[in-house]
């Protein structure tokens, strides 16, 4: 090779180099922008995030107070039914064996009570409210002499 060729070469790779070197200078720029934009944009997220974080975690954290107190609430209120509860069934087992006993007296005293029933049936109420008109008008003449005595 000789010497203008080789200027030549090295004047058109100068060329190639300064042309690759604009090209590289064009796409640094754009990619500057990009990451410039890219960084604004982050800022600007997390400046919202913050105000959001700001004006969302005190209600939250109120919100969590107030389900804390609702729950212990609630838990306080289960106790109270649970205990409750426990009287209810100490009242039931009472009334059942109430009714037991009940039953039981009944069972024991049915043929007494038949019996007496039997008896007040078959009490002659004619026969006795002669017998209290025939004592009235037999103690009437010695009550009104008792009378005139006293």
């Amino acid at each position: 090779m000789s010497e203008e060729e080789k200027k030549a070469v090295d004047n058109l790779n100068e060329k190639d180099a300064k042309e690759i070197l604009k090209e590289l200078l064009e796409f640094e720029k754009r990619e500057a922008r990009y990451q410039k934009f890219t960084s604004i944009l982050i800022f600007c997220l997390v400046v919202i995030m913050g105000i959001v974080s700001f004006m969302i975690v005190p209600v939250a954290v109120e919100t969590l107070k107030t389900a804390n107190t609702t729950i212990v609430m609630a838990q306080d209120a289960l106790a109270k039914i649970s205990a409750e509860m426990d009287n209810i069934n100490n009242m039931v087992s009472s009334i059942t064996a109430t009714s037991n006993n009940v039953n039981s007296m009944v069972e024991a005293n049915s043929q007494d009570l038949t019996n007496a029933v039997k008896d007040l049936s078959s009490i002659n109420f004619e026969g006795l409210n002669q017998a209290i008109n025939d004592l009235q008008a037999a103690v009437g003449p010695f009550a009104k002499m008792t009378r005139l005595f006293g």
